[in-house]
């Protein structure tokens, strides 16, 4: 192939690249959901469950007709009730955990989008305010092909 010939093909490979360059950074969606049960439990759902590593962005909806709720997450390789619990605040501890992220004090009916990029793992979600997290409010979540 001349040499000519050669540049042409790289820079149409290159461009034909760059569309699926772009959509491999697009974010991951994903909706939570924040709501007081019908059955005094509390919930918090995550969809999908397992993203890929990278840019993910959450849209968290407080479906609550009443009550505040937290969105917050952190890399964790336990189950997602195993989290450290101080049982007189009713509430994670949160200087016990490293690399917790999040969004705080959601309103009832509010509903925020929020970017985070995430590397491989797996991670607990859970709501923070006073009694939230043993009512039921926590879900894991994977990122890549942790288990």
């Amino acid at each position: 192939m001349p040499k000519r010939s050669m540049s042409l093909f790289a820079c149409a490979s290159v461009l034909l690249a760059s569309p699926l360059i772009a959509e491999a950074s697009e974010p991951a969606k994903v909706v939570v959901k924040l709501e007081d049960g019908s059955n005094g439990q509390m919930a918090l759902t995550v969809s999908p469950k397992k993203i890929p590593p990278g840019p993910v962005e959450f849209t968290i909806e407080n479906a609550s007709g009443s009550t505040k709720h937290e969105f917050l997450f952190v890399r964790w390789p336990r189950p997602d009730d195993k989290l450290p619990y101080d049982a007189k605040a009713q509430q994670v501890q949160e200087d016990a955990v490293k690399g917790l992220q999040g969004v705080e004090d959601l309103n009832p009916h509010e509903s925020v989008t929020a970017q985070f990029t995430l590397s491989s793992g797996r991670y607990v979600v859970f709501c923070n305010e006073p009694g939230h997290y043993r009512s039921g409010m926590h879900a894991d979540f994977v990122v890549g092909s942790a288990k």
